[in-house]
């Protein structure tokens, strides 16, 4: 089921991101650093792991490109399962504990965790582990973060004004990525998910009350799956007053330049 649509795949990187919302890849050419192909797949009214799986396998049985050999493949899983832990408070035997108490955590779950070493913080989460055993059967070896973990990397090394409280939302299909920072302190790291435009802009705000921020003075940098036109924009700037797009965000594909970042991690 290979292609030939590729020329070397074996020098070529395969980044893919994974949620409950879809499924998005983005194959990058090591060794002339052109971009082949990205795609993404949204989903429709999936609310499990396992139901997300059968979506997967769907589109990797209708998408021969997946079938080849990469150099490497880095896998991203965005999901609410996550808790951020300063460094010097983690122990790795009390994984478990870290998770329980704003997370909804099953005995047989495969908890583990990526260092922000930048910061001092450990994000411990859980990965889909189904999932993560298709993509072992499949590729083999391959390297996985949460989503959180990327974000805030990738935030903070292109912040520019470091003095002042600074609010940074990611617009999924139907989630949002929360992270506030004030020099190299993060204030805040959050995730999530909405039904309605005035779901979006209250959980925003819920953000902004929390952190006793004024929305009238805190600049929002937000990117996405949202432009000036947007419904969700719209309602957002009746209340926060410095909205800002990031410019580097390809509007036409979701989440694009998020899951180029991963690469160089």
């Amino acid at each position: 089921m290979k292609t030939n649509s590729l020329v070397n795949p074996e020098l070529n990187i395969l980044s893919i991101q994974v949620s409950l919302d879809g499924f998005s890849f983005y194959i990058y050419d090591d060794s002339s650093a052109n971009s082949p192909l990205s795609k993404q797949f949204p989903f429709k009214n999936v609310h499990t792991a396992e139901h997300a799986l059968i979506e997967i396998q769907k589109i990797f049985d209708h998408t021969p490109i997946l079938h080849n050999n990469f150099k490497k493949v880095v896998v991203i899983y965005a999901n609410e399962l996550f808790t951020i832990v300063p460094k010097h408070l983690f122990d790795s035997k009390n994984l478990t504990d870290y998770l329980k108490f704003n997370t909804k955590i099953l005995k047989t779950d495969f908890i583990v965790y990526d260092e922000l070493e930048r910061l001092g913080l450990i994000n411990v989460y859980v990965p889909y582990t189904n999932i993560n055993n298709f993509f072992f059967d499949h590729f083999g070896t391959f390297t996985y973060y949460h989503s959180q973990t990327v974000l805030i990397k990738n935030v903070l090394e292109r912040a520019t004004n470091l003095d002042a409280s600074t609010f940074f939302v990611q617009v999924g299909l139907k989630t949002i990525d929360v992270v506030v920072y004030e020099g190299n302190k993060l204030l805040l790291s959050n995730h999530f998910r909405f039904d309605t435009d005035i779901d979006f802009v209250y959980y925003i705000l819920f953000c902004f009350e929390q952190l006793g921020l004024n929305p009238e003075e805190t600049t929002l940098k937000i990117s996405g799956n949202i432009n000036a036109e947007d419904s969700k924009y719209l309602i957002l700037y009746d209340y926060v007053r410095n909205v800002q797009i990031a410019e580097s965000v390809e509007q036409d594909q979701l989440n694009y330049s998020f899951l180029k970042y991963n690469l160089n991690l």
